[in-house]
């Protein structure tokens, strides 16, 4: 999953970086706009058991490691200082220990969000925005590694909400830069597990914080 992941992430950010045009920054329009993002992703500490046929159950706290993410989104400019999207927004973190124990896996999460935003009149070259979302948690999968064996456990369903803030730099008429970060929250579920035996309990709480550049094309 994590080189799923971080494969997909490296071919969207390239994607951006050669199609960024550098040329005279204009003002804003109303109008329809694309744009694609991604950046590192770190996460808050949770806690959940997970128990096995195979091997004795584990709990407690939950540390994770690097992570990486990425997103698309479609949206609209009002031309006021206000814009709605709809954001596919892809995110996966590595997991260290449950508990004492330390573990080999990671989390990932599809969430679909519908973002507002309200950006602020330019101060210099730079224009900073502030921007919220209430999502659908599309898919969410926990893997855990322990004793040389992979379990997965997932789950589909419930709500996810985000606050954005961030810096936005004009490039041209139809082309923008800018660089955000981003604190998602999402409801704790009930996790399926795909061998019989196997549990995750604790319904874990999930709640990244992203750091993200993302380059826009008005149309």
């Amino acid at each position: 999953m994590n080189h799923f992941l971080n494969q997909r992430c490296t071919v969207c950010l390239a994607t951006a970086v050669l199609l960024t045009p550098f040329s005279v920054a204009a003002e804003e329009k109303t109008g329809f706009y694309a744009s694609v993002y991604g950046g590192p992703s770190a996460m808050a500490t949770t806690s959940f058991s997970e128990s096995r046929t195979a091997a004795a159950p584990v709990g407690g706290q939950v540390n994770f490691g690097y992570g990486i993410g990425f997103g698309t989104a479609v949206g609209y400019r009002y031309g006021n200082g206000w814009a709605l999207e709809l954001a596919l927004d892809e995110r996966g973190n590595t997991l260290k220990s449950i508990g004492v124990v330390p573990v080999d896996g990671n989390v990932f999460s599809e969430v679909v969000f519908l973002n507002g935003y309200h950006r602020f009149p330019a101060r210099g070259s730079l224009r900073p925005f502030i921007g919220a979302g209430l999502g659908y948690v599309a898919v969410m999968d926990i893997d855990v590694e322990r004793n040389g064996t992979e379990q997965e456990y997932s789950r589909q369903g419930g709500l996810a909400v985000q606050a954005i803030a961030g810096v936005e730099y004009s490039l041209s008429d139809h082309w923008s830069l800018s660089g955000d970060v981003r604190w998602s929250h999402m409801r704790s579920g009930t996790f399926k597990a795909t061998t019989a035996g196997s549990a995750l309990t604790g319904q874990p709480r999930y709640q990244p914080v992203s750091l993200n550049v993302s380059l826009s094309y008005r149309f």
